[in-house]
């Protein structure tokens, strides 16, 4: 008879082959998402270095510099402070689909893109990501001190100061990486509230790609079954990212609040404007839909909603430089430049 050490791991959650996650709690990552489409030109040439952020935590990011032929002699440029998507489980900045992703928004926008290495689950649940998130802004905000005379900041980046103007933040991020900004956004909010020193930085804006938002209650899009990412898939990176015992209620994962007087808590934060980009074919698509309407409507928020009803989730990085991509391209510059304008449906 075979002793308990003899026994053979079993799959106890598999989620297209990405990601296995056994019963002896390894795990076991494989595969990447398809590379963004299309080619960056020579002279939209980008480059790229990494930099550790918190050694402790063995926090890092990779920082992107937008094409010099773009920038003139004294210009300083907008920062984005990005995070990736996949459920929170797998990728990271040198994923090479990852990588190329930054670099075409790098180049596209002519912006400095800061891509954050934050901790996966299931090793490391909810909110571990938003921990090494919020980390990151610090140590952005540190960079910002950094420029001015007997600042404390240590090992400032030439990158950032030669060329970062840090008058213009944004947070962005895919699926789970939107989740990550609008969480990143919302505590700097609170903590701005409560006069944390620790938050100075001024975030201009939060840009949130078909962000990876749930609840318990089933949405319409959630079953029309349109998606290539369905609706079990999500339900198994949730059970892998929220912390054990939690169900899609969790604030982590529903992003709108429930109780007496949340409304008003919310109404009362000072949250930068918000740029929500929509699939309609994907299966977040009517929660999304949901948190918007109660931002702008209920919380009197600006939120603007670019909606494609033909697109699906992830479509931006799937297409690269194709098809409704462009105009995300676009429409994320005018955001940037403040020329945001009404709430549009596309």
């Amino acid at each position: 008879m075979a002793s308990n050490c003899d026994c053979v791991p079993l799959v106890v959650e598999e989620i297209r082959g990405v990601i296995k996650v056994y019963s002896d709690g390894s795990v076991v990552r494989d595969g990447e998402p398809s590379m963004p489409s299309g080619s960056i030109s020579e002279e939209d040439k980008v480059l790229h270095k990494d930099v550790v952020l918190n050694e402790e935590i063995d926090l890092w990011a990779r920082i992107y510099l937008p094409p010099l032929t773009k920038m003139n002699t004294n210009m300083k440029v907008t920062v984005l402070l990005y995070f990736h998507g996949s459920g929170f489980c797998v990728l990271s900045p040198e994923s090479p689909a990852i990588h190329r992703m930054c670099e075409l928004w790098a180049a596209k926008l002519c912006v400095i893109i800061i891509s954050v290495k934050y901790r996966l689950a299931p090793e490391h649940r909810l909110p571990a990501a938003y921990h090494d998130s919020i980390a990151a802004l610090k140590w952005l905000q540190m960079q910002t001190q950094a420029v001015k005379k007997d600042s404390p900041a240590t090992h400032p980046i030439p990158w950032l100061h030669d060329y970062a103007d840090f008058s213009k933040i944004f947070l962005m991020g895919e699926s789970a990486g939107g989740n990550i900004a609008h969480h990143v956004g919302m505590w700097a909010a609170k903590a701005s509230a409560e006069s944390e020193k620790a938050v100075e930085i001024k975030i201009n804006g939060m840009i949130l790609l078909y962000p990876f938002f749930g609840g318990e209650d089933r949405m319409p899009s959630e079953e029309r079954g349109l998606s290539v990412f369905n609706v079990e898939e999500s339900d198994a990176l949730w059970r892998l990212a929220l912390p054990v015992g939690s169900n899609r209620d969790h604030p982590f994962c529903n992003p709108i609040p429930i109780g007496k007087g949340s409304e008003v808590a919310v109404s009362n934060l000072a949250l930068p404007p918000m740029l929500f980009v929509i699939g309609g074919r994907d299966l977040l698509r009517d929660k999304t839909l949901q948190y918007c309407e109660f931002l702008k409507n209920k919380c009197g928020k600006e939120v603007e909603v670019i909606l494609f009803e033909e697109e699906d989730h992830g479509f931006t990085h799937f297409k690269g430089q194709g098809g409704n991509s462009v105009h995300v391209f676009r429409r994320i510059s005018d955001f940037i430049r403040g020329q945001r304008g009404s709430n549009s449906m596309q």
